[in-house]
């Protein structure tokens, strides 16, 4: 019986085969772990898919003339397990962000991870990702609320790692391993997190800057003031003239009114051109625009998008820099970046995108330059920047869980 045959055995007409890709969405774990199984049987490489909004991150697969097995996780998408007492939930690694949210929301709960695309992107590839959102300044980040994990590895054995409590690790802290390893340690099923209560109260203090430089000196006053805001997102949209910074308070509306008043206080010193205040239906509009920015499902021909990380006190002059090569390379940019973090995105459309990245990667030799999304595939582009430091610890972890590197195989640095 050959490896179609046996796959579709396991999993009934849930599999697709096509240009020599075997496109496989098991219904469980316990599937998941036979489809790897009758994968390594043959030495087949494994791709795990989620949503797809990230499908052009890192470099192409190479097979090398293996079978190539595409595991959709879209039907692991159900609640497990859901304490609201605990403020705990367990979902699979198919569910998307929106399906998640809308469950907790009935409750009053959230999970204030904002990721681009909520709707598609699911919670298997948000980790496997290591996706962030603009409130990570306050709630942080998906590895700070990540509670546990149940994972299939590269020869079909299922194991677990965390659990549903906050303090449930002694020792090395296994389950963080999978985030941001692009799906090349194991496939995950399903995961577990810590949720918070939907605040009273939100708003949102957007501020217009005729330059950078004003808007990050308001970026300063809020550094060192005494306000706790749980997002500060510098943005600049294609085509504008000017720049933004956006502040969200949430919490309780004492707060908030003296987030309100103090950041537009902060904001006219810095020589604001204009302060608006949103609320409501309008704040909540705002921000997922914002988080939508960096989205690479939908990639023009002729743009590119990357992810920049400085220190924090580095990241002013390094979209200082992004804008002055956009300029001399003809490229729209538009970008979005937590101020107060160091974390930008962006995004360059025009004939000179090539150009505009690699003087980018030159221009700031100390930032983590990835690129997120690619519309047009060239081997040419340094996909992932400058090597990191335990590049060889990496590769010895890649060879212990997948000595065979079964798992997305050249994708990722290791």
């Amino acid at each position: 019986m050959n490896i179609v045959a046996q796959l579709a055995a396991i999993t009934g007409a849930e599999h697709v085969q096509e240009n020599g890709v075997i496109s496989i969405a098991p219904a469980n774990s316990a599937e998941l772990s036979e489809i790897v199984r009758v994968a390594a049987g043959v030495k087949a490489a494994l791709v795990p898919v989620g949503g797809g909004t990230r499908r052009t991150m890192g470099l192409p697969l190479v097979a090398l003339d293996r079978p190539v097995v595409e595991i959709r996780t879209t039907r692991l998408n159900q609640v497990i397990e859901y304490v609201p007492e605990d403020m705990t939930i367990s979902v699979g690694s198919g569910m998307t962000m929106a399906a998640l949210q809308a469950a907790v929301a009935v409750n009053g709960q959230m999970l204030p991870i904002d990721v681009p695309l909520p709707g598609r992107s699911t919670i298997g590839g948000i980790l496997a990702c290591a996706a962030d959102g603009p409130r990570r300044l306050g709630y942080g980040t998906v590895r700070d609320l990540f509670l546990g994990t149940a994972v299939v590895e590269a020869r079909g054995r299922g194991s677990k790692a965390g659990g549903m409590t906050v303090k449930n690790v002694s020792g090395f802290d296994m389950m963080k391993l999978y985030i941001g390893s692009l799906g090349s340690l194991a496939i995950i099923t399903s995961a577990n997190f810590k949720l918070l209560p939907i605040p009273r109260a939100a708003a949102t203090i957007a501020c217009e800057f005729e330059t950078l430089g004003a808007a990050f000196a308001l970026v300063d006053a809020l550094a060192t003031s005494k306000l706790v805001p749980v997002a500060c997102e510098v943005v600049r949209a294609e085509g504008g003239q000017g720049f933004g910074l956006c502040v969200a308070a949430e919490g309780l509306p004492q707060s908030v009114e003296r987030h309100r008043r103090d950041v537009a206080a902060f904001a006219r010193t810095a020589g604001a051109s204009g302060v608006d205040l949103l609320e409501g239906a309008e704040h909540t509009a705002f921000w997922a625009r914002i988080q939508d920015l960096p989205q690479a499902a939908d990639v023009a021909a002729d743009e590119i998008v990357v992810r920049v990380g400085t220190l924090p006190s580095a990241f002013g002059a390094a979209l200082e820099s992004a804008t002055k090569l956009a300029v001399k390379h003809g490229v729209s940019l538009q970008f979005s970046g937590r101020a107060l973090n160091g974390l930008g995105y962006l995004r360059a459309r025009g004939a000179g995108w090539k150009a505009f990245h690699a003087e980018l990667l030159t221009a700031l030799p100390q930032a983590a330059i990835v690129v997120l999304g690619l519309g047009s595939p060239d081997p040419g582009v340094n996909m992932w920047g400058r090597p990191p430091a335990g590049l060889d610890l990496m590769r010895r972890i890649k060879h212990e869980f997948d000595p065979e590197n079964a798992l997305n195989p050249g994708r990722y640095l290791v």
